[in-house]
């Protein structure tokens, strides 16, 4: 009998032991870190929106890019003179101004909303809102402070009145000049570089005149002042003549080079780099010299299109200041775009609904 019960005490004393470094034993971790419903849906620095239905991936809009201006087989000039590569804007030229449909028709004080708040119900892709302001001379625009409309319009032109407008050649040279070559222009419409001193005598691609937004013949008033009056291939220039802006026609070529813009018999449509600038040119001279837009620009609700889509750049930052030294007064749809849709955004149902109203 003692030696069963020592032989079951031996027994009953190991399977106790074993069962004690079973319990000590760590449990395996599992190669998953976390659930699935706790996982971030963020994909290169994304982030999602939620909208009132599902959670969606919002993206500003990158644009394509445009039809690369192509060398003419007869008409090229030194290489100093060739055509940009693209006419899509170089890294200097893109928008550093970026406007949305909630932020118009707000003050210049706004907060930014935060990424991840809703996006507003607006055909316009919304980016991240801020304004140029800051760059105009401190209290410039106080007096305009919580004004909107035709109150808004009449104060911009009490305050910001031309003083000092010039046709002179050397005001477009240092207005216009090229980011990328301080010896040359940038033309307005085909957004390639042409030497400061070859000024138009005859057509050529490597000359230039003078582009007058509200057309020289039809509005006068407006004939020298340097916001109105752009730097441009005389060619396109001349393609362009008093035709109203709009959408559609056909591509304009020129001594062989393809550009953006299109034509009709009776409308001329910009190429895409350049829509944003001659929407806010077409908005000053409106302001300034208070002309209708629609005598200029097919209608109001274009002119907020262009002026939305293509946000301000600092090309346009740089010829705001070198214009107001030489002239004396500003584009305030540069230094403010929210005025755009402060003035012009109740104007009907397209108006406000890219305004975000």
């Amino acid at each position: 009998m003692k030696t069963k019960v020592s032989k079951i005490g031996l027994f009953l004393s190991i399977s106790f032991l074993l069962g004690g470094c079973a319990i000590l034993v760590p449990s395996k971790p599992t190669s998953e870190g976390s659930s699935s419903s706790e996982s971030s849906a963020v994909t290169s620095g994304i982030p999602t929106t939620q909208t009132s239905e599902e959670s969606v991936t919002t993206q500003t809009e990158i644009p394509t890019s445009g039809s690369e201006i192509s060398p003419a087989t007869s008409d090229i000039p030194s290489s100093s003179l060739e055509p940009t590569t693209s006419i899509v804007p170089t890294s200097s030229e893109e928008p550093i101004t970026s406007l949305t449909s909630e932020t118009l028709g707000q003050s210049s004080t706004s907060v930014a909303p935060s990424s991840t708040s809703a996006a507003p119900t607006s055909s316009i892709q919304p980016t991240s809102p801020t304004n140029t302001s800051s760059l105009s001379p401190s209290g410039y625009y106080d007096a305009c402070e919580g004004l909107s409309g035709s109150a808004l319009q009449s104060k911009l032109l009490d305050i910001n009145p031309v003083k000092n407008d010039s046709y002179d050649w050397s005001r477009y040279e240092q207005a216009d000049e090229s980011e990328t070559d301080s010896s040359c222009i940038l033309s307005l419409y085909t957004r390639h570089n042409i030497p400061k001193s070859n000024h138009c005598g005859s057509y050529a691609w490597d000359k230039w005149n003078r582009e007058h937004i509200w057309t020289q013949s039809a509005f006068p008033r407006s004939d020298e002042d340097n916001h109105n009056i752009f730097a441009c291939e005389g060619q396109i220039n001349g393609y362009r003549g008093n035709l109203k802006f709009a959408e559609g026609g056909e591509t304009v070529v020129v001594f062989g080079h393809t550009t953006g813009c299109k034509k009709t018999s009776s409308s001329f449509e910009p190429c895409d780099e350049a829509k944003g600038e001659v929407a806010r040119s077409v908005m000053y001279g409106t302001v300034m010299y208070t002309y209708t837009m629609t005598d200029e620009i097919q209608s109001i609700a274009l002119a907020l299109k262009w002026h939305l889509e293509h946000p301000i750049t600092s090309r346009e930052i740089r010829r705001n200041e070198v214009v107001y030294k030489n002239q004396g007064n500003r584009n305030p749809f540069v230094d403010h775009p929210e005025y755009a849709c402060r003035i012009w955004g109740n104007t009907d149902g397209t108006t406000r609904s890219l305004c975000g109203m």
